[in-house]
Formats: structure tokens, C-alpha cells, sequence
């Protein structure tokens, strides 16, 4: 209860001293578009960091902070878990298994995200609009490829990196029941996980099956679109280099 309420003083407090303050910015400083969307982006992000650290600060009970699943406590709280980043609350319960937990803290991760999204197009809104001979979609992709890439990363491969043995074992169970008709059969034997390259495999009986294909191939993706951006930024420069040098050796 003190958490909720402290919760909506931090917002409201934001909301009253931070949107005339940044009224009044906007109206006599004019700034740039990219510099709207970075001042909004990181106050997004500021105002979901402290919703979730809130919450975070709560866990030493955490019956209170989830509450419970219904009034008569028929699916009682079994376990509950936290991820520092993005700082996150989930809560399980008996019937987890079939509805998924409960997220307290979604709130203030949307918040995060949203603010994440500002700060990405602002910064890329600022590479492209600095006066340069580069093209204006290698200074954007430089910047936007690498983000692309690390949500997918902190969404989908983390979430899977950090569970424990025996929740992946469960995940390779979820994903052998969803996918019956095209999954390898037989019992779970074990998982295989690796950071670089970027593996989850569910290894059965009857063969193995990857939880993460097609982020792994999100991920090269944003790699290989990293790559040409950087190389589309690169070859001016070595190109005007090569003018300067050939053009002192001329004199």
C-alpha cells in the first residue's frame, strides 16, 4: 500500500514540476526535434526506473506487493522473481503455468521502454542532421541497428539465459507440446546454452531444437546492418584521405 502511494507522489510530482518546466524550455529555448525527444526519453526512463525500484524495494514482502490472485487466496503465491535489467517483478502463482504471472512493475517497464524508443530517435534524429557528405541512412542505421539488436537480445535471449536448469527444462517441455507436429519427440535430456555464439537448444531423445532461431537471426541482421553503416560512414573519409595525400604528393 505505501509502495502504490509513493508511487503515484513520485509521478505526480513529476507530472507537476516536470511538464512545466519542460513547457517552459521548449517555449524559450526552441530546441531541436532531437533534443525534445532525448530531454522526454530519459525523463520516461527516469520516472519507469524509479516505478520498478519502488517495487524492488518491496520484496522483502513480496505477499504484499503481489497481493493475491483472488479474495479467498485459491491460487496462492508460490515464488516470485526479479530481473535488475530492465528491473522487472514477476509473481507466480499456482495457475501460472497456464495464465502466465503477473507483472506488478509493468507499468514502469513500459515507461522504460517507451523512454528507451525517444532516446533512440533522438540520438538518431541528431546523427542525421549533422552536416556531413555521409549518407543519411548509414549516421541513422549506426545507431538504430545496435538498438534493434539489444532489444532483441534483452527481451528474448536473456530471459532464457537466466533461468534456471530446471525452468529451461520446462521451456523446452512449452516448446515441445506447442510445436508437437514439427518437434523432435522423446524425453528432455538436457539444454545447451552459449553467450557468443547465442545458443539455447533443447536437446531430446530424438534430436535437438533451438528456442532462439529466428532471434539469432534478428541478431545477425542487425550485426550485418551495423556493418554496412559503418562501412557507408567509413569510405568517405578514406576516400577524402586519399584525395588529401594524393593531392600533397602532386605538389
Amino acid at each position: 500500500m505505501l509502495v502504490g502511494i509513493g508511487l503515484l507522489l513520485a509521478v505526480g510530482g513529476w507530472l507537476v514540476v516536470g511538464v512545466p518546466c519542460y513547457v517552459v524550455w521548449k517555449l524559450r529555448r526552441r530546441p531541436a526535434r532531437h533534443r525534445r525527444w532525448l530531454v522526454l526519453g530519459a525523463s520516461a526512463v527516469a520516472v519507469g526506473y524509479a516505478h520498478t525500484l519502488a517495487y524492488g524495494f518491496a520484496l522483502t514482502r513480496p505477499e504484499t506487493v503481489c497481493g493475491r490472485r483472488t479474495f479467498d487466496d485459491d491460487f496462492p503465491l508460490t515464488g516470485v522473481r526479479v530481473d535488475m535489467f530492465p528491473p522487472r517483478l514477476a509473481c507466480y502463482w499456482t495457475d501460472s503455468g497456464t495464465f502466465g504471472p503477473t507483472h506488478p512493475t509493468a507499468a514502469g517497464g513500459w515507461a522504460m521502454w517507451c523512454g528507451a524508443a525517444l532516446l533512440v530517435a533522438g540520438a538518431a534524429a541528431w546523427a542525421i542532421d549533422r552536416p556531413s557528405r555521409t549518407p543519411h541512412w548509414a549516421r541513422g542505421g549506426v545507431i538504430v541497428a545496435p538498438a534493434v539488436g539489444a532489444t532483441i537480445w534483452i527481451t528474448r535471449v536473456d530471459r532464457l539465459m537466466g533461468l534456471s536448469s530446471t525452468d529451461l527444462d520446462n521451456e523446452c517441455f512449452t516448446w515441445q507440446v506447442r510445436h508437437l507436429h514439427t518437434a523432435p519427440g522423446g524425453e528432455i535430456v538436457g539444454a545447451d546454452r552459449s553467450v557468443v555464439p547465442p545458443v539455447v537448444d533443447c536437446v531430446f531423445t530424438d534430436g535437438a531444437a533451438s528456442l532462439i532461431r529466428f532471434e539469432t537471426l534478428g541478431l545477425w541482421c542487425c550485426f550485418l546492418a551495423w556493418l554496412g553503416c559503418a562501412a557507408a560512414l567509413l569510405v568517405p573519409v578514406a576516400r577524402s584521405r586519399m584525395r588529401g595525400r594524393a593531392a600533397g604528393l602532386a605538389e
